[in-house]
């Protein structure tokens, strides 16, 4: 982050906090940096995102603890960013009643701030620095609502927060996305960029337009960028540039990648070698100079912050690159555990007196998600799938049937066997198909033979039963890593 924004921020935070404190004062001292003269004038609070949702409402990830972060030996290599990323997440927090704005494409949505999340289901620290696929799944955040239910639907695409005042004293610009396979930027601006670089181009991609005279793109080098900062490990570069250009006028800033060879460098995972535009989630004309909400989506990380133009520079000032979480599971809860706990008592085939001591997410099957409770000792158990906001308890598991799993033909198989006492042997089969239960065959054997055939619990003959038990293959071990439920 460039130094003239840290004072631009501790400028806004104090602003934000009205006269100058005690603690104010402290907090602009620990800002400091020895070599620079004054703060930044006042602007008005800056944009915020709302990159995540639940079942109702907008959020505004945090991307740092709420708790004022303090220097330790540990940390005071890395302490300056750190207390920039909290002050600047403080701003939001202390004012969250004035981003009444939601930009949607070039429209406004007014909302309202309902509240925080600062705790999960268990009294925990949510996660913080991850975007969830899962609305079920608590993240560190401010929540936002819309002032008028009827436009829920048209807010469902909007991203960048903004206060009145912001929007009072800045300029509102149109956006104007490009086909990014097909456009490139001015050839003028790419050699002058490959002139001042001293390297050539091998892309350049107009990503959007800005307004009646701005372009916004991407231009990405060839070979290695040997004058990059060396990191510790001395990784060889590369270089692609944000470009930012009036058509005169050119401002970049630069994005450094891993380069192995000509053919083999990258930015992200899995980016093929090609570094991924940063989109513009809204545009501004400000009292300084042109402001730029952007998002960046890469396949495994989102980023959301600022790009601004000053003193005939371009500065990045990025918010938080968040892991985008992927395949997640939803978590298993206290209160979950407490529900599955008295459906597996209640059920006719459950040991009074076992205690469900650990779980672990299961694959069954494609269509279900499938919780494994058990004992400690790994004799008794249950197994549950989630579905619809519900658990379902399946198949109660003792220490004389042991469970496996298998598939064919598109039908997934949940079975238990195991002795009946004496020559008896006793097996019991679910069948699931697109995530919904076929049937459930239980078949008795004594001495090898069927004795006894019940599907869906009404006795069929052992012809029919020795069908069924003929389509379904041998079964396979059912892998799970088992952790304690939490007390």
């Amino acid at each position: 982050m460039k130094k003239w924004f840290v004072y631009a921020f501790v400028a806004l935070f104090v602003t934000a906090c009205g006269n100058k404190t005690k603690e104010t004062e402290e907090l602009l001292d620990s800002l400091m940096i020895a070599g620079d003269t004054i703060l930044a004038e006042s602007e008005a609070l800056p944009p915020m995102f709302c990159v995540g949702h639940d079942s109702k409402y907008h959020l505004v990830l945090y991307w740092t603890d709420v708790k004022e972060p303090k220097k330790t030996k540990d940390n005071e290599e890395w302490f300056d960013e750190i207390y920039k990323k909290w002050a600047l997440q403080e701003i939001l927090r202390r004012n969250a009643e004035q981003y009444t704005n939601l930009l949607v494409g070039k429209d406004i949505v007014k909302v309202k701030y309902v509240d925080e999340i600062l705790k999960d289901p268990d009294g925990n620290t949510p996660s913080i620095g991850q975007m969830h696929v899962r609305n079920d799944i608590p993240s560190l955040c401010a929540r936002f609502d819309v002032v008028d239910a009827k436009n829920r639907k048209k807010a469902e695409n909007g991203v960048v927060l903004v206060t009145d005042e912001y929007l009072e004293t800045h300029t509102r610009l149109s956006v104007k996305s490009m086909n990014t396979s097909t456009k490139k930027l001015p050839a003028n601006v790419v050699k002058s960029l490959e002139k001042k670089y001293g390297m050539s181009v091998s892309r350049s991609v107009l990503v959007a337009t800005i307004g009646d005279k701005y372009s916004w793109g991407v231009v990405q080098f060839k070979g290695e960028y040997k004058k990059a900062s060396k990191g510790k490990d001395d990784d060889k570069a590369c270089l692609a540039l944000n470009v930012l250009t009036d058509g005169k006028n050119v401002w970049s800033t630069e994005e450094i990648g891993y380069y192995i060879s000509d053919g083999e460098m990258g930015w992200n995972v899995d980016d093929d070698g090609e570094y991924i535009p940063c989109d513009i989630a809204a545009a501004f004309e400000g009292p300084k100079g042109i402001e730029l909400c952007y998002t960046h989506g890469a396949p495994e990380s989102y980023e959301e912050g600022m790009f601004y133009q000053r003193n005939n520079e371009m500065v990045q000032d990025t918010y938080e690159m968040y892991q985008t979480m992927i395949d997640e599971v939803r978590p298993i809860w206290k209160k979950d555990f407490a529900i599955m706990d008295k459906m597996y008592h209640a059920d006719d085939g459950s040991e009074k007196d076992v205690v469900l001591s650990k779980w672990a997410h299961c694959y069954i099957d494609y269509g279900n998600e499938w919780i494994w409770l058990r004992d400690s000792d790994d004799k008794h158990g249950a197994f549950f799938i989630y579905k619809d906001g519900k658990y379902q308890l399946i198949a109660v598991e003792n220490f004389m049937h042991k469970p496996s799993r298998c598939e064919k033909d598109g039908i997934s198989y949940l079975k238990l066997s195991g002795p009946a006492g004496g020559p008896a042997w006793n097996t019991v089969v679910y069948a699931f198909k697109d995530g919904k239960r076929l049937w459930r065959l239980t078949v008795l054997e004594v001495y090898g033979e069927i004795d006894g055939c019940w599907l869906n619990n009404k006795e069929i003959s052992k012809e029919e039963g020795s069908r069924y038990m003929e389509s379904i293959p041998e079964g396979e071990n059912i892998n799970a890593n088992f952790i304690n439920i939490p007390k």
